[in-house]
């Protein structure tokens, strides 16, 4: 695993099965007889499904994938910011800027956990593609939804909640999370911790109704809930970015961890 190329092609056919010209664009190795060799250093882990010529990983490759991923979690400067993200409380709202999925989940996953020990709900708000995908990457990084109460634990599709839900609209959404937080609340919880991805925005040109969202909401929130918004910063614009800042009243990333200054 020491080669880039054998850790691309178990990465990429963690979530999905792959032909060979698919496999080879996403690894991002152009030379196919080499490409081949390594699939054939990897025939433990890799294998060839028969009827659709696809590949998948073998169960020893799906137990070396989980590996790989648990020791990119552990060396992703996830340390330092899962410690600043348990500490955050009711009433706090943090934006997290990441460059990758690992550092994401890093950030939101102990965010989300840390809520649920206190007697709160987690609300987690992913991209409609990768809805189904990060349920089961909570559930490894060791959230038993089985010992929850009801409604503990909710994952919602961005989409959904924000875009047709919230008909992107700043004060529609901003009602609407009251509105959850009330039933939250109602049902017995303590209040609630929600992390949701805001790419949906960036990607539809909605960005300056998503600042207006962050905007209404202010540094400190001022109802029952923990809020930690989740930025890719490789689709920030610097400008953007500023203000995004101003908004929240702390920033986690792998530079920066700690309050924003007003």
């Amino acid at each position: 695993m020491a080669h880039p190329t054998n850790r691309g092609i178990i990465d990429c056919l963690h979530d999905q099965n792959l032909s060979f010209t698919d496999l080879l664009n996403k690894v991002g190795n152009s030379d196919h007889g080499r490409f081949g060799y390594h699939l054939r250093i990897l025939r433990e882990f890799v294998e060839l499904e028969p009827t659709t010529k696809k590949y998948r990983l073998t169960d020893k490759g799906k137990l070396l994938a989980n590996l790989i991923r648990d020791f990119r979690f552990l060396t992703s400067g996830a340390n330092e910011s899962s410690r600043y993200v348990k500490n955050l409380r009711i009433g706090d709202h943090a934006v997290a800027l990441y460059d990758n999925e690992d550092f994401k989940r890093s950030m939101s996953f102990p965010f989300l956990k840390a809520g649920l020990s206190r007697g709160e709900a987690a609300v987690y708000v992913v991209s409609e593609e990768k809805l189904d995908s990060e349920v089961r990457e909570v559930q490894k990084y060791g959230i038993d939804f089985d010992s929850l109460p009801k409604g503990a634990f909710t994952a919602i599709s961005a989409y959904e909640w924000y875009l047709r839900k919230g008909k992107a609209k700043a004060k529609t959404i901003v009602t609407n999370w009251q509105t959850l937080i009330h039933e939250k609340e109602k049902a017995g919880f303590a209040g609630v911790h929600v992390a949701g991805e805001a790419t949906g925005f960036i990607n539809t040109g909605l960005s300056e109704e998503l600042l207006k969202f962050d905007e209404l909401l202010g540094r400190q929130l001022v109802f029952g809930v923990c809020g930690l918004c989740l930025y890719d910063k490789n689709i920030l614009e610097e400008g953007f970015l500023t203000r995004v800042l101003n908004c929240h009243g702390h920033v986690i990333s792998k530079d920066l961890i700690g309050k924003t200054v007003a």
